[in-house]
């Protein structure tokens, strides 16, 4: 893509643009923000210390620069941004829409490592311009970025210093790499950002593998803006600086190839795949399977059965599942889209729900031809921080372009005094070596398990499905408890039959307050007889029932999924009668139920049923 790199003349920005440029972008401008009459200015955004020296870099890199003076202030500090006008967001939105026009960049290099501030506030401009943020160094390990960044020949020097240990009077202008061990210790010692992403120090970068003449610094004086016994604050000021050749120049992404400590971008085969929706809509003609050979779609039913809802957990979750929009007047995928939103609002309408009550959606799309289009769509329902999706290509039945499962959550009880309700979304949409960028309008969810050899498990699940987004070869689908998982109980029964058998394994949180339940039914060739169909289902159903007993908690089955073998000839009168057996047997208490045509299952299996249960 071509890039427009924001810069502020600091490490974090230059190191950046080296990730880019090895990524295979290319830097094709220059964009950066300075105050109005001063050296520094007080903001939450930007670095502005050195801001005299950035018209070098334009000599340096040979490429155009664009500035901007900030004319704004720091109004809306929220955990989100929303346009504000006289806020300093707005002045990069100015800066990079002149850009957009000037040079036609589709990307926007940035600098953060650590601040979500910065993040959500630049993910905002380039949301509103259509520009795709990269921002390779976020949320790396800082001391391992920090000495990668002076392992690939990049030179920068500190020019301001704020933090206990640092002295104006030492530390202003020496190198980083003379200083690397130094903020080793006050980090150990102090707690200090080793990248200074507390605001410990601000650095200028003089050159690096991307820069075709290097900065000089001729005369330099030292202002002090603070003269604090425990933490003086001071900055460089340049007043005189040159650029100078470099022997030897070559091909910069060779070059850049040659300084990084991997040689390359560390993610780049999963860089590679990271096309534009637009660009993956027009190519997944080619990539698509074709299954509806495998089986006969056409005499497939169960489409036309109502939403299911699941009872309403004490915690406050509840699902709705089965949203279609089979009652589109419109063809195509838009049309089932819009239909199917409208079916979901008058679902929670009757229920007392809202939309932003909506905290995940299982999405099952027949064709994944239809992302794109089928995004266009679904983000104009959702908000700054829509809900997590995950999205997979099912043998859905003949007509039902798609299919939509909702999990929704409210407080079921007010805040005690001195408390209050938040709900918090991870939605970074920045290109990133710590995660990829959403390639639809949902947000991520992230928390790290540590397993030990007494840590109860939960069964690995496996279906095939015809396909993947952005030709993925594996999704992982997890639901986590934050509890002790040693004090975990798990049960496990089989139940023998004429022609196959029922395995059922749970796992039971610490605290009994969730728990997971997988059921599969293998039924080895071909021996079920249609005949049977109504035994095997209470059969699957009875086991079910016996499972939750053995629990010996008062939880409730939100949601279950059931994923049948679409080939097998018995299996769709199974799973049609599933639902209205489980009603007939828990009446109130029964789970919403999500039928998932799959390609194939492990083994022999020709249905898995995959439950949530919760207080």
């Amino acid at each position: 893509m071509k890039v427009v790199a924001l810069i502020s003349g600091g490490k974090d920005s230059c190191y950046n643009m080296m990730q880019c440029v090895s990524a295979g972008h290319r830097i094709v401008a220059l964009a950066n923000l300075r105050p109005a009459n001063t050296d520094e200015l007080d903001s939450y955004m930007y670095q502005t210390v050195g801001h005299q020296a950035i018209e070098l870099y334009a000599e340096a890199m040979d490429l155009p620069l664009y500035r901007r003076t900030i004319q704004g202030s720091s109004l809306d500090t929220g955990r989100n941004y929303n346009q504000t006008e006289g806020d300093e967001v707005e002045d990069l939105y100015e800066l990079l829409k002149l850009v957009k026009e000037k040079e036609s960049v589709e990307a926007v290099s940035v600098g953060a490592i650590l601040s979500d501030y910065q993040r959500v506030r630049v993910e905002n401009v380039c949301l509103r311009l259509g520009l795709q943020p990269l921002a390779y160094l976020w949320r790396q390990d800082q001391e391992s970025l920090l000495s990668a960044m002076i392992s690939s020949d990049l030179h920068a020097i500190l020019i301001k210093v704020a933090a206990f240990g640092l002295d104006p009077e030492k530390h202003l202008g020496k190198p980083l790499a003379d200083m690397e061990p130094y903020l080793k210790q006050l980090s150990q010692k102090y707690g200090v950002h080793i990248c200074g992403e507390g605001g410990e120090y601000e650095t200028f970068t003089l050159d690096c593998p991307l820069f075709k003449r290097k900065l000089i610094i001729d005369a330099a004086e030292t202002v002090i803006h603070s003269a604090d016994a425990f933490a003086p604050v001071g900055y460089l000021r340049f007043t005189a600086m040159h650029t100078e050749s470099k022997n030897g120049a070559s091909q910069t992404s060779d070059v850049v190839a040659r300084a990084l400590p991997h040689g390359s971008c560390p993610c780049q085969n999963a860089i590679d795949k990271m096309t534009e929706e637009v660009e993956y809509a027009d190519q997944a003609e080619d990539n698509r399977q074709e299954f509806t050979s495998n089986c006969d779609l056409s005499c497939q039913r169960g489409h036309d059965l109502p939403p299911s809802c699941s009872p309403r957990s004490s915690k406050g979750f509840q699902w709705i599942s089965g949203i279609n929009g089979l009652q589109s007047q419109e063809s195509g995928i838009q049309g089932q889209t819009r239909a199917a939103f409208t079916h979901l609002k008058s679902e929670l309408d009757s229920r007392g729900w809202k939309m932003n009550d909506i905290i995940l959606v299982h999405l099952y799309v027949r064709s994944m031809e239809d992302f794109g289009p089928l995004n266009a769509v679904y983000k104009t329902h959702f908000g700054i921080n829509p809900p997590a999706r995950v999205c997979v290509q099912a043998p859905l039945p003949a007509g039902q372009l798609l299919q939509m499962d909702c999990l929704l959550h409210d407080w079921t009880e007010p805040p005690e005094e001195g408390c209050f309700h938040q709900k918090d979304a991870l939605h970074v949409q920045s290109m990133s070596h710590w995660a990829p960028a959403n390639i639809g309008p949902y947000s991520q969810a992230f928390r790290d398990l540590l397993w030990g050899p007494e840590i109860k498990r939960p069964p690995l699940f496996v279906a095939t499905v015809p396909a993947l987004p952005r030709s993925a070869t594996v999704e992982l689908h997890v639901t986590a408890v934050q509890d002790d998982p040693i004090k975990r109980t798990s049960q496990h029964m089989t139940t023998k039959l004429a022609y196959g058998s029922i395995e059922c394994h749970s796992v039971m949180s610490a605290d009994t307050s969730s728990a997971s339940l997988s059921l599969s039914l293998t039924v080895p060739g071909n021996n079920l007889e249609v005949s049977s169909v109504k035994g095997v289902t209470d059969e699957v159903v009875a086991t079910f029932i016996k499972a939750m007993k053995k629990m010996e908690a008062e939880l409730v089955p939100l949601c279950a999924r059931v994923f049948y073998k679409c080939s097998h000839s018995q299996a769709q009168g199974i799973v049609e009668g599933l639902g209205e057996s489980l009603r007939s047997s828990l009446g109130e208490s029964s789970p919403s139920m999500s039928l998932v045509p799959v390609l194939d299952l492990p083994d022999s299996q020709i249905l898995h049923l995959s439950c949530w249960l919760s207080l």
